[in-house]
């Protein structure tokens, strides 16, 4: 037998080994991450309680979202177009001012979220969320 017949050799088989421990390992890097795909989040505001009350706190202002969706400012109405520049001025008028922000329960937490954040741009420091105080406690 010569050297050349020798190296000429097929292998009719395929090594599924290797194949199988690939597909394991996407299996298992799948399973790990589909739960976590999860992109929306519930969020419900909790319900508080404190020692505080609106009427303990000093030099403040009230911003009130209404069930209807109006917008007052201690009082008075105040459309979310000219809420920025609104709060700026209150807040030149009364340096250190406490914003209190009262919102129905059932409008949606982006709007509260809204309020705030006009608040924050027109920079007003003092930012609190008033909530209803938990029955029974």
């Amino acid at each position: 037998m010569s050297r050349q017949d020798r190296a000429i050799k097929v292998i009719g088989t395929i090594d599924m080994t290797p194949m199988m421990d690939m597909m394991f390992m996407l299996l298992v890097v799948f399973i790990i991450t589909v739960p976590s795909l999860n992109y929306t989040t519930e969020v419900n505001p909790p319900d508080m309680n404190t020692p505080t009350t609106i009427e303990e706190i000093e030099n403040k202002s009230v911003l009130t979202l209404s069930s209807e969706g109006i917008i007052e400012l201690d009082g008075r109405v105040v459309g979310m177009s000219s809420l920025v520049e609104t709060l700026r001025e209150v807040g030149e008028l009364r340096p250190g001012v406490s914003l209190l922000i009262v919102a129905d329960g059932k409008r949606p937490y982006e709007e509260v979220i809204s309020l705030h954040r006009s608040a924050s741009q027109a920079q007003i420091k003092n930012i609190h969320l008033v909530t209803q105080a938990e029955s029974g406690k």
